[in-house]
C-alpha cells in the first residue's frame, strides 16, 4: 500500500518539510500536481523523487493530483487526489 501524507511542516527542521508520496514499489509515468484554493497549479514534477517544499506558498489548504503506474500491476493508469495542509 502506498503512502499519502495530509500535512507537512516546510521548515527546514528535517522533519516532514516537503510532501511526495511514498511508493512501496517502483512507479512510471509519474506526475504530482499541487493546486491552490482557487484551482492555481502551483506546483507540478514528473520525478517521484521530488517532493513539494512549499516554500513560497502560504499556510492553508491545497489539493494534489497524482497520476503513476505501478511497475508491479501492469499498465493501469492509477489516479489519486487528497488535500494537503
Amino acid at each position: 500500500s502506498n503512502a499519502f501524507p495530509n500535512a507537512f511542516t516546510p521548515d527546514g527542521d528535517g522533519t516532514n518539510d516537503v510532501f511526495k508520496p511514498l511508493f512501496q514499489c517502483p512507479v512510471t509515468d509519474y506526475r504530482l500536481e499541487v493546486y491552490n484554493r482557487w484551482g492555481q497549479k502551483v506546483y507540478e514534477t514528473t520525478d517521484a523523487g521530488q517532493g513539494w517544499d512549499g516554500r513560497d506558498a502560504p499556510s492553508d489548504v491545497y489539493v494534489w493530483k497524482l497520476t503513476f503506474r505501478d511497475v508491479q500491476s501492469g499498465s493501469t493508469l492509477q489516479q489519486e487526489q487528497g488535500e494537503l495542509t
